[in-house]
């Protein structure tokens, strides 16, 4: 029997999960994964939707920036005559002999880099429509190569990327700037368009450029086996001092029809576009008016006012350095570890007591945080010297992270045990958890600490109120698989009121929250934090109501 270098890993270290090698790892954005292997396809609704919106005569000039397996080309082609063009760049030889293979003569298939190509070939202001579906490939997966190009390009724009800009946005800005004037933009792209902080200068860039845009959205996701959330982008192009804008919901791909994306009524919500998400769009005139008026209230503080927000404890090698009670136990290090908390699941309510930590780590639940400290190799026991000789044998003192700290790589720096924990990656809303545990987290949790003067259990009960969780669905960003993320600085400076001591005690609102959920222990903490501040009995239902139509269009879009 063949045996496999994870096979022999796994036996080097009994009781260690060991994860494949970094290059057999599948790509963290799944829907970069299919695309670059030519699996990721256009569902033929979409593709016919958006070229036949794109598309209002047959002797157009077409563009299709990021072709793929043209699917969008070949809807395109059937509704060209005489006099219309297609030109499909893609990327991946592979694939462009596949479009080849599918299209006529109408179609010119050019194989390389869409920027590269931009750049030496073509003209601003040359084609009719743009249909496209651009890969979704991350700042540190975008080749050094075409970055610097794509880049370039979306400086002519007068557009300014940074160490986060996704390659989607460098192809709506070079696309955008292919239209003819009148032409026709229609592209896939990820949700992170209507939410996410490093869009918001191409949100503000796109109300410059079209004179009318519609967002199509649809509640449940649409594409199979990808957690990426989607949406339709629609524009005409045209400078202006602000695009009239369309939002269509749909809930599921089969009610998308070109008659539901034309024709559609503008929303009147006249956002900030270069500060404000389009996930506002989903207010109504009146929750957009409460939510601006609170923003701008001295009622209440910031969570930044009355605590710190901190990502929790970067191991470098979780599987290295995150244990359960066996592995820390037959290795001998148990006397070397911290209580650790790492996933959601582990902290229900408002408290993560001593005897809930106890009950993960008897469930042989890896929560115990290995910390050898930044000790020599000679001064460690003998039990970490030959845990620390295992891991090196599997390489994992040559990972970034690791390797930073050489020689003493096993030193996980930042270890400390805060007041409270706030989850990162959130499901209902904001939590902060008191921790009576004495545990770390990994850095799946954030680290809370109070100010001076600020009791941290106050902290927690205040924390459960409606003003805080409104504000972290418009504030945050969603996914595809329901979840809500807050980074650190984002949660400081969530709206939350002043932490003070309630009726009701902590331990009776985590009960309350265990037993009942959230929403019922809400209602409690509203009446004693935001009733005090002024806040009518209307203004509080208000912000419920936002939190509960956001919270739940996010969770909507699971996959069935």
């Amino acid at each position: 029997m063949v045996i496999s270098e994870r096979e022999e890993r796994q036996r080097a270290l009994p009781g260690l999960v060991v994860l494949p090698p970094a290059h057999a790892l599948p790509d963290r954005n799944p829907c970069h994964v299919q695309k670059e292997r030519g699996g990721y396809y256009t569902p033929d609704r979409i593709a016919a939707v958006l070229a036949r919106w794109a598309i209002h005569s047959p002797h157009l000039s077409v563009l299709e920036p990021g072709a793929g397996d043209g699917q969008l080309v070949v809807a395109a082609e059937q509704l060209l005559g005489e006099g219309g063009r297609i030109t499909a760049v893609e990327l991946h030889p592979d694939e462009a002999d596949k479009i080849r293979a599918r299209t006529g003569p109408r179609t010119t298939v050019v194989p390389g880099d869409f920027f590269a190509w931009f750049r030496d070939c073509a003209q601003p202001a040359s084609f009719d429509a743009v249909i496209g579906n651009p890969p979704f490939i991350r700042y540190q997966q975008f080749r050094e190569e075409q970055r610097r190009v794509a880049f370039a390009l979306m400086a002519k724009e007068g557009l300014h990327p940074s160490r986060l800009t996704n390659a989607w946005l460098p192809f709506v800005a070079v696309a955008t700037r292919a239209l003819k004037p009148g032409g026709r933009l229609a592209l896939i792209l990820p949700a992170e368009l209507l939410q996410v902080t490093y869009a918001a200068e191409l949100r503000e860039y796109l109300v410059r450029k079209y004179t009318h845009l519609t967002v199509v959205t649809f509640r449940q996701l649409v594409f199979d086996g990808i957690l990426q959330e989607t949406v339709l982008l629609l524009g005409e192009r045209g400078n202006s001092s602000g695009a009239r804008m369309a939002f269509v919901e749909l809930d599921v791909l089969e009610d998308l029809t070109i008659e539901r994306v034309t024709g559609v009524d503008e929303v009147e919500a006249d956002l900030d576009h270069g500060r404000e998400k389009w996930t506002q769009f989903y207010l109504s005139p009146a929750e957009l008016g409460l939510v601006r008026e609170l923003e701008a209230s001295r009622s209440f503080g910031r969570l930044g006012h009355y605590a710190e927000v901190d990502v929790g404890v970067v191991t470098g090698r979780n599987e290295f350095f995150v244990l359960n009670r066996k592995q820390a136990t037959d290795h001998g290090l148990l006397d070397a570890c911290l209580p650790l908390v790492g996933r959601s699941a582990q902290t229900p309510g408002l408290v993560l007591r001593a005897e809930d930590w106890q009950q993960l780590a008897d469930a042989n639940g890896r929560c115990y945080l290995l910390q050898l400290g930044d000790t020599h190799r000679s001064r460690l026991s003998a039990p970490a010297r030959a845990y620390v000789a295992l891991g090196e044998q599997l390489g994992y003192h040559r990972g970034y992270k690791c390797r930073i700290r050489l020689p003493n790589w096993w030193k996980v720096p930042s270890v400390w045990v805060p007041d409270a924990f706030l989850l990162r990656q959130i499901y209902d809303g904001p939590r902060i958890i008191l921790n009576r545990a004495g545990a770390v987290s990994t850095d799946t949790i954030h680290r809370v600490r109070a100010k001076a003067g600020i009791d941290a259990s106050s902290l927690a009960a205040a924390s459960l109120n409606s003003l805080t969780f409104a504000f972290s669905e418009i504030h945050g960003r969603s996914y595809g698989g329901g979840v809500l993320e807050l980074e650190p600085t984002e949660a400081e400076g969530l709206p939350f009121p002043k932490p003070t001591i309630l009726d009701a005690t902590l331990d009776e609102l985590d009960g309350l929250v265990r037993t009942k959920g959230v929403e019922t222990a809400l209602r409690e903490v509203d009446r004693q934090v935001l009733k005090p501040v002024g806040l009518s009995e209307c203004d509080i239902e208000a912000l419920r109501g936002i939190w509960c139509k956001l919270y739940r269009r996010r969770m909507s879009r699971k996959r069935r």
